[in-house]
C-alpha cells in the first residue's frame, strides 16, 4: 500500500506538471525549430507583419493580425524563402534588403513566390502553406515548375533553390519540410481546414496532383521511364502530366523550329546549300536562325510550318514528335514546362 501510494504521488506529480506546459501547434513548432537551427529568434509582435532585424531577430505579428487561412510556420517559411533568394550577402541587413516600400522589391517578392512553392511542391503542400498577401494571386498562378523560365522573378529563385537544395540550411529545411508533410498525412481526411489542401507526396517527388493520370499515357514517361525525374515510371501521374505527342501537334508547337534549338546542320548533299542565307561558321554548313527562329520557318506564329518540309535536314527528319528532343525543345521555349 505504501509502494502504491508513493507511486500514485509520483504520477500524480508528472502529469501537474505535463499539464503546465502551454499547448503549441505542431507545424509553429516545426517551423519554429528551424528557424532557431537557422540561428534566428521568432517574436511576435503586432507592429509588424514580418522584419528581421539584420542580426538573429525576427518578428512577426501576432495571431490576431493573421489571416483565417495563414499560420505561424507559413509565415517563417516565407521569411526564410527571402532570405535564400536575396543571398548570404543580405542576411546581415535588415529585411534581409529589402525596403518594401513601393515596387523597387515587386521581382524579390515574386521570386521568393516562386522559390516558396518550389520547396512545397515536393511533399504536397503549395496550396496548404500558401501565401496570404495581396500577391497570392501572383502565387496561385505559377506554373508547375514555378523556378523555369528566363524571366528574372525565375532567375532568382533558381538561385534560392540552390541555396536551399545545397546550402547550409538545406538538411534544416528538408527535416522541417518532411515533418510537416508527415503531419499533414495525419489530418488531410478532416474536411473544412487548411491541411485539406494538402495532398500525398508523389514517389518520384514530382508535384502531386489531385487527379493522377496514368504514366503510360504522359508524354515524359512513354518508355517506362520518366524523362522528368530519370526513373522507372510508377504509374502514378503528377502535375507535369502531359498527352503524348503526335504530327498533328507541330503546327501548334513549333518549339523545334524556334528557340528550341541554337543551330541546323546541313549534309554536304543537301539541295538547301544551293540557298543564298546558308552560313558556315568553321563548324560546317547550317541554316541561320535569328533571334531564335529558323530561316525556313514561313511564320513567327502558330500555325508554324516549315518552307522546305520535304527537304529538311536529317536533323530534322530524326526529330520525332514526343521524343526527348521535342519535349526538350518545348521546355526550352516555355511551351511546356516539365523539365527540371
Amino acid at each position: 500500500m505504501v509502494a502504491q501510494a508513493s507511486m500514485n504521488r509520483i504520477m500524480g506529480a508528472g502529469y501537474r506538471a505535463a499539464v503546465r506546459l502551454p499547448y503549441q501547434d505542431p507545424a509553429d513548432l516545426i517551423w519554429l525549430s528551424a528557424a532557431q537551427r537557422i540561428g534566428w529568434k521568432v517574436e511576435r509582435s503586432s507592429e509588424v507583419f514580418a522584419s528581421f532585424d539584420g542580426v538573429d531577430t525576427l518578428r512577426i505579428s501576432t495571431a490576431q493580425d493573421f489571416d483565417p487561412d495563414d499560420c505561424l510556420a507559413q509565415m517563417i517559411l516565407h521569411e526564410i524563402c527571402h532570405a535564400l533568394v536575396q543571398g548570404p550577402e543580405n542576411l546581415s541587413k535588415p529585411d534581409f534588403g529589402m525596403e518594401n516600400i513601393d515596387d523597387s522589391d515587386l521581382l524579390a517578392e515574386y521570386a521568393c513566390h516562386r522559390l516558396q512553392a518550389a520547396l512545397l511542391d515536393p511533399y504536397g503542400l503549395r496550396l496548404a502553406l500558401s501565401p496570404t498577401t495581396n500577391h497570392r494571386p501572383y502565387y496561385l498562378a505559377l506554373p508547375v515548375w514555378p523556378c523555369l523560365g528566363d524571366g528574372q522573378a525565375a532567375v532568382l529563385a533558381r538561385a534560392g533553390l540552390k541555396r536551399a537544395r545545397e546550402g547550409q540550411w538545406a538538411q534544416i529545411l528538408t527535416q522541417a519540410l518532411s515533418a510537416t508533410a508527415a503531419l499533414a498525412d495525419t489530418v488531410r481526411h478532416i474536411p473544412g481546414n487548411l491541411w485539406s489542401q494538402s495532398l500525398p507526396r508523389h514517389p518520384l517527388g514530382l508535384p502531386p496532383t489531385r487527379a493522377p493520370r496514368p504514366c503510360s499515357g504522359c508524354a515524359w514517361g512513354q518508355s517506362r521511364r520518366c524523362l522528368v525525374a530519370d526513373a522507372p515510371t510508377p504509374e502514378h501521374g503528377c502535375a507535369a502530366w502531359e498527352p503524348v505527342l503526335t504530327e498533328a501537334d507541330c503546327g501548334d508547337c513549333g518549339a523545334c523550329c524556334r528557340q528550341g534549338f541554337d543551330v541546323v546542320d546541313l549534309e554536304p548533299d543537301s539541295p538547301l546549300l544551293a540557298r543564298p542565307d546558308v552560313v558556315d561558321h568553321g563548324f560546317g554548313p547550317q541554316l541561320p536562325r535569328p533571334g531564335g527562329y529558323c530561316v525556313a520557318l514561313t511564320g513567327e506564329q502558330a500555325p508554324y510550318r516549315c518552307g522546305v518540309y520535304a527537304d529538311r535536314p536529317k536533323s530534322c527528319r530524326d526529330l520525332a514528335p514526343g521524343s526527348e528532343g521535342c519535349l526538350a525543345a518545348r521546355e526550352r521555349c516555355g511551351v511546356s514546362g516539365a523539365l527540371q
